[in-house]
């Protein structure tokens, strides 16, 4: 299990910069470049995991993967949760990012939220941090699934190449 401690630590400590460096990407491209990045990057941490343990059967690839994936996605859930929080900070940031909402929205509901008296400042924080809510779970357990996919990827290739 050593082997998959260490190749979850590496593979998080990389893509924890990839999903900050994807947080402030200024283009929407950029930022579904993050995304693939950070997806694969999860994958393959598990593939090395289980390369790294000579993981022969399914099982062991997958467990292997998942702990290192685990691991990973813990690291990145502590990078884009930092970088969320530091980023709140900025009033001008948060500014640009309620304009954004109010553009998106249509019509309707932007009536409606006006009508029930929802402010659009409070909105916007109350949806930004759901959203730093849901990242800082989601990427453990992604983490979790695509380390265990590519891990059992890999012991099944160990095991064809005996």
């Amino acid at each position: 299990m050593r082997p998959a401690l260490r190749v979850g630590l590496i593979g998080g400590l990389t893509l924890g910069l990839a999903a900050a460096a994807q947080q402030v990407a200024g283009s929407q491209e950029m930022r579904m470049l993050g995304n693939i990045i950070v997806m694969t990057g999860l994958a393959l941490t598990g593939w090395f995991a289980a390369r790294e343990t000579n993981a022969q059967v399914r099982q062991q690839g997958s467990g292997a993967g998942a702990l290192s994936g685990l691991i990973a996605g813990l690291f990145i859930s502590a990078a884009f949760i930092a970088l969320s929080m530091i980023l709140s900070l900025n009033p001008d940031y948060m500014r640009a990012l309620q304009t954004q909402f109010e553009m998106q929205m249509p019509a309707d509901q932007m009536s409606q939220l006006q009508s029930s008296g929802v402010d659009m400042r409070t909105f916007t924080q109350f949806s930004y941090g759901l959203g730093i809510f849901c990242c800082g779970l989601g990427f453990p357990l992604l983490g979790l699934l695509l380390g265990a996919l590519g891990g059992a990827s890999a012991a099944m290739m160990n095991n064809a190449q005996r």
